[in-house]
């Protein structure tokens, strides 16, 4: 009788037969499905499929893989918006193990894609409940699709949760932080720019984005070492290299580094290795920081004196 309703629900899944969403917030869940789930969570809720590598191909699994590789087989698609096979994938998981969260969640995501929001929602809340429970991925999706639907304010309350429920959950991270970087809420965007860069270091868009804030806090020292960590991740970056010249000039005082920068730009722009917006005009701009640098006729002069006579005699 047991498998006969999940054939039905399943079936019901696939069809998009559902009118309604339910709502996240009047969710309940059931905890003999969340021991029936246990074992197709464990390892796999701090998987990020945005941005970390599942170490599998997007190929569709061969037959007797067992449900994990169909699983992170599926996130690498997710990965490179092999948005078809996911959801050939996540109906073939949502058929063979009916226990699991991971066929509807992947059909949820496909869904999105597809535009069909109210599918989504309702495939994410079955993924949660055959999970007995929230999971921060899911909840991950929920609030990008509330994004979409109603804006980033009435995002952040579920981004929030789905980063408590999953602390390396590096995707939230970073948009909980961009969304406050845009509305110049800037301790709360270096707070979430900082937890994405302690999961994940080499992440470029939160290394540039608290590059940004600590100029703002005209913390020079932290903004060029964070900026020479964005440059090594994206050497093309011309206006990485701008940014970091202008922090060497004005901020930590080291016009021979700032002026050394803007040549290195110069050469990688010459040679096609960098691109961007500058902003000024690069030759005038090294030409009058080279002047600057250039001892006066006066220090010159200094210069050639004897040591005896600069000691006075």
């Amino acid at each position: 009788m047991r498998n006969l309703f999940y054939v039905f629900a399943v079936g019901l899944m696939l069809s998009g037969c559902a009118t309604t969403a339910p709502s996240s917030r009047n969710q309940s869940f059931d905890s003999a499905a969340k021991e029936r789930a246990r074992i197709y969570l464990k390892d796999l809720t701090s998987v990020d499929f945005r941005y970390s590598s599942t170490g599998r191909p997007c190929t569709t699994p061969v037959e007797g893989d067992d449900w994990k590789v169909w699983v992170l087989s599926a996130g690498a698609c997710v990965q490179k918006g092999e948005w078809p096979v996911v959801e050939k994938m996540g109906t073939e998981m949502a058929s063979r193990e009916v226990d699991s969260p991971w066929g509807a969640y992947f059909l949820g995501l496909a869904a999105v894609q597809k535009g069909e929001f109210l599918r989504a929602h309702w495939l994410f809340d079955l993924a949660e409940k055959k999970a007995g429970g929230p999971i921060g991925i899911v909840r991950y999706e929920k609030a990008r699709l509330l994004e979409r639907e109603e804006g980033p304010s009435s995002a952040a309350k579920e981004m929030k949760e789905a980063v408590r429920l999953e602390t390396t959950l590096v995707a939230g991270h970073l948009w909980l932080a961009q969304v406050y970087h845009r509305d110049r809420v800037m301790a709360e965007a270096e707070k979430f720019y900082r937890q994405a860069l302690e999961v994940k270091s080499d992440l470029w868009p939160a290394l540039s984005g608290l590059a940004e804030i600590l100029i703002d806090k005209n913390d020079g020292v932290e903004a060029a070492n964070t900026l020479s960590r964005a440059l090594i991740l994206r050497p093309e970056s011309a206006e990485t290299r701008v940014k970091l010249a202008h922090v060497y000039e004005n901020m930590t005082k080291e016009p021979v580094k700032a002026l050394q920068t803007l040549r290195e730009l110069r050469v990688a722009m010459e040679k096609g290795r960098a691109k961007g917006r500058v902003g000024f005009d690069l030759n005038t701009k090294i030409l009058n920081l080279e002047k600057s640098l250039k001892p006066t006729p006066a220090e010159q002069a200094r210069e050639r004196e004897p040591a005896e006579s600069k000691k006075g005699g």
